[in-house]
């Protein structure tokens, strides 16, 4: 099977709900979005099944804050659809989060957990966030959420437990291709029954300094980092960076 920018929506769809609706402290994620969006309008780009974005739009209604969020999945996106009630909704898009990127001015743009590595190149990274660079209002941020890749990679993660789960247990295991900064890997469901689900995943990992300095290309700089939505300081040990650009001053002007 070929790998495509479907690929991971297409798999993961059915379980990513159940697996990661434990990856963030929601209240801490939707409040600190909120802060930065002040009354604007939210991108999420790779919104998946509205994890963040659904309760944004809840929240952020009273605030003036709307959502629209784009995804190449269909699969993602009926899962977003199943989940939206009366009310606040998300903006869906079908498209390619850098190709079909969303016109339009937006207070926040959001890349949340690791959504920057799942394009696969540096090229592309850096593309997208020079796209996002045109499109930010006056005084509005990228948010750009991943873990912090070690110094050194084995060459191989053996497998191993991922995750219990009421049906069965999750085995992960992955290749690390060092001199392209990329990781291919698959979960693989093991149900109670003996059936087995493989879902692979593949991303194109970039250090914290490598994000800074394609950040800087795209006129972009950064104003905020933690390790977490709650603010907790960023540190040489911290796993995972939240970090916030802005528009870089232009000289002269």
């Amino acid at each position: 099977m070929t790998y495509t920018h479907n690929t991971y929506g297409d798999d993961f769809a059915d379980v990513y709900d159940e697996w990661y609706h434990d990856l963030d402290v929601i209240d801490d994620c939707i409040e600190f979005l909120l802060q930065l969006a002040t009354g604007g309008t939210v991108l999420e780009l790779g919104v998946g099944t509205g994890r963040i974005a659904i309760p944004l739009a809840i929240r952020g209604a009273a605030l003036g804050v709307s959502v629209i969020g784009i995804d190449s999945s269909v699969a993602m996106l009926e899962r977003l659809e199943t989940k939206q009630g009366e009310g606040a909704r998300v903006k869906v898009v079908l498209g390619h989060l850098v190709q079909d990127m969303t016109e339009g001015t937006f207070s926040v743009v959001l890349l949340a957990y690791n959504t920057l590595f799942n394009l696969l190149s540096a090229d592309e990274q850096l593309e997208c966030l020079c796209r996002v660079a045109t499109r930010l209002a006056p005084g509005g941020h990228l948010v750009v959420d991943c873990f912090v890749p070690a110094s050194e990679l084995p060459n191989f993660i053996a497998a191993h437990v991922h995750r219990v789960t009421p049906t069965g247990v999750v085995i992960s295991e992955a290749v690390v291709i060092a001199d392209q900064q990329r990781v291919d890997g698959v979960f693989t469901e093991v149900f109670n029954d003996g059936r087995r689900v493989e879902h692979p995943w593949s991303i194109r990992y970039s250090s914290v300094a490598d994000i800074d300095a394609m950040a800087t290309l795209a006129g972009l700089k950064c104003e905020q980092r933690w390790s977490n939505y709650g603010r907790d300081e960023f540190t040489d040990e911290s796993a995972r960076h939240i970090s916030v650009y802005g528009r870089a001053p232009i000289h002269g002007a």
